[in-house]
């Protein structure tokens, strides 16, 4: 196929293009001029467009004869908070020029990248949350999420929803300060290529149709967000402390299923991504 990926130059979608690539598919990558897009020029069968999300011209150049379309581009937190009216002007406009895109060219499927951070605080709840579960925004990025929701399932296109969880990869990285949940919370996260995993085979299932899955790492992921700092930290071979929220996050534990079912992704478990934690950090 020919697929369209929207932030196709970042750290996640330039693995999702790999991903296509290997898999015989055509991408179409959609990004910032000014990102570095070296991750994608020397793969085969990519074909480069650089614009904005909010330029609808933009956009139809990208989407026009695409046979599937893979959104990603969006400002994420912390930075989405910083500024309201730019968050909502990419993650929403940027989402309805997609839409309104794919519906006057190819009329191609579309996968949105969504979030968890939709259900809200959800800690009072018995889990697993559910894709039943109302949407209610704490934060801005989780408004901007639930309007770029709302576009896609008011479209004529069919379309795939995945609302992911936090995203972990087995690198080098920093926790946040404070980091987005309490001690005592529940948390469930997911490793960066299972995501990948789950997107490229979401684009890949062209039978699917008006749905919204949960994308999360499965009960080995399930703890408290203590446990997961503890267990990082331990992987590190360092003795690290976090500063934590007063209050709770929007994570929790949910209900992947459905999702597991239809994309098989849950393929790193906890112990194996704190493994190659380890060994990343103690070679």
């Amino acid at each position: 196929m020919k697929i369209l990926v929207t932030g196709g130059a970042g750290k996640l979608g330039a693995l999702v293009v790999e991903a296509l690539v290997q898999r015989g598919h055509h991408v179409h990558v959609f990004d910032l001029p000014h990102v570095d897009f070296s991750p994608v020029n020397t793969l085969p069968h990519v074909h480069v467009f650089k614009g904005t999300i909010v330029d609808r011209d933009h956009v139809t150049a990208a989407c026009d004869g695409v046979d599937e379309a893979v959104h990603l581009a969006a400002i994420l937190p912390p930075y989405s908070e910083r500024d309201a009216e730019t968050t909502l002007q990419v993650n929403v406009t940027g989402t309805r020029n997609v839409v309104q895109a794919l519906e006057d060219t190819s009329a191609a499927p579309l996968v949105l990248s969504s979030s968890v951070s939709v259900y809200g605080s959800t800690q009072d709840e018995d889990p697993p949350i559910t894709t039943k579960h109302p949407v209610t925004a704490t934060d801005i990025y989780a408004q901007s999420k639930i309007l770029a929701e709302e576009a896609v399932q008011g479209s004529s296109l069919r379309y795939t929803i995945l609302r992911i969880s936090g995203i972990y990869a087995a690198v080098p990285f920093e926790f946040p300060s404070p980091v987005q949940f309490r001690a005592a919370q529940r948390v469930e996260f997911v490793a960066r290529e299972d995501v990948v995993t789950a997107l490229v085979a979401a684009a890949e299932d062209t039978s699917q149709g008006n749905t919204i899955l949960n994308i999360a790492g499965g009960r080995s992921w399930q703890m408290t967000g203590e446990h997961f700092v503890g267990d990082v930290f331990a992987a590190f071979g360092v003795d690290g402390a976090v500063d934590y929220l007063p209050d709770d996050g929007y994570f929790d534990w949910y209900d992947t299923h459905a999702s597991q079912r239809c994309l098989r992704y849950q393929q790193t478990s906890f112990v194996r991504f704190t493994k190659k934690l380890s060994t990343l950090f103690n070679t």
